[in-house]
């Protein structure tokens, strides 16, 4: 009797701060919305963090896409990590396919661990989990879609991964992640799912 009144508490604190994936409330909606117009304008931020390839370029939109996703669930994760990259597909859409795989291989599996461990050991866990799926993500993004608009062949890019790819990708997730975590907990405790 006293662990199910336990669950059914959890449950509904749950659903009313919409962290766990809840239903679409309108104060989710506006959330939601804030942090994919925050994502966008963040995307069009390129900057060179690998001086072996200054050609490669770093956006900060995935952050935002990450603390959406911890903080409000894998819904909200994946629309912030999606709708700011359609915008893209129709300047870059090579570049914006990439980018959206990317992204949402990096925020879902994040969101979908930290929902079921919520806690600090979650949370590093499920940074690492998206870390290693975001990699590889990164990498056969690389080798199916590089070739299509670069001239470049499926040997040269796979020549890349090594010296190129691995390092500019893992100093990125790196960087996300890092920044995901600190920025973490202020937008829990304003959202309440701490309170």
């Amino acid at each position: 009797m006293a662990a199910s009144s336990h669950s059914t508490s959890t449950v509904s604190r749950s659903h009313s701060t919409g962290a766990a994936g809840g239903p679409w409330t309108p104060r989710r909606v506006a959330v939601c919305a804030l942090f994919t117009a925050l994502a966008l304008v963040l995307s069009f931020v390129e900057l060179p963090i690998f001086p072996a390839a200054p050609y490669l370029k770093y956006d900060p939109s995935g952050i935002v896409g990450l603390v959406a996703g911890l903080a409000f669930g894998p819904g909200v994760g994946v629309v912030v990590a999606v709708l700011p990259w359609l915008v893209h597909l129709f300047v870059e859409p090579f570049g914006a396919i990439m980018a959206l795989f990317c992204s949402v291989a990096t925020v879902l599996p994040a969101a979908l661990v930290y929902r079921a461990r919520p806690t600090r050991t979650g949370l590093v866990l499920a940074l690492v989990i998206s870390g290693v799926i975001a990699l590889v993500a990164a990498i056969i993004g690389n080798i199916v879609i590089t070739p299509l608009y670069s001239g470049m062949d499926v040997g040269a890019v796979v020549a890349l991964i090594v010296p190129v790819l691995i390092p500019f990708n893992v100093l990125k997730i790196c960087i996300n992640a890092v920044v995901a975590a600190i920025a973490l907990l202020p937008v829990q405790m304003i959202s309440g799912r701490w309170s």
